[in-house]
């Protein structure tokens, strides 16, 4: 009874999953509005997914920065006022089935990390990948 309770209570929405072309500038927005991270012009998104079906929200999102725009990129407050350590990037893991996911092809890696009110996280692993500036980025609501 009281799980009927509470799981009635809880809004529930859907998972989204999106891989290049598909990933657009609405879902650059949606990363904007929940971490804060503004994309520069030219940046292309190769992967997005959107955890909305658990208790806590989550997303991940794979994009392409413009080499000219890395600079305006790394201007983000999360890699200004960050951490600089290893980063977990849980929604990555193989349960999630993520096939654009692949944070190992990385090099020049650099990884950050920041805490956001309200009980988010936020998590970024920047690289070059294939001779392109990639960020996979992951934010979780608690």
């Amino acid at each position: 009874m009281a799980s009927m309770l509470v799981s009635g209570c809880l809004e529930f929405g859907d998972d989204i999953r999106l891989a290049a072309p598909d990933v657009t500038a609405s879902e650059l927005g949606e990363v904007t509005r929940r971490t804060g991270i503004d994309f520069p012009p030219g940046t292309v998104g190769l992967g997005y997914f959107f955890m909305g079906s658990g208790i806590d929200d989550a997303l991940a999102i794979k994009v392409a920065i413009a080499a000219k725009e890395k600079d305006k990129f790394l201007g983000n407050a999360l890699f200004q006022d960050g951490g600089v350590e290893a980063c977990s990037l849980q929604i990555g893991q193989d349960w999630w089935n993520i096939d654009w996911w692949n944070i190992d092809r990385l090099t020049d890696r650099k990884d950050y990390k920041m805490n956001l009110p309200q009980g988010r996280f936020l998590e970024c692993v920047f690289g070059q990948e294939g001779g392109r500036w990639i960020a996979y980025i992951y934010w979780m609501s608690t």
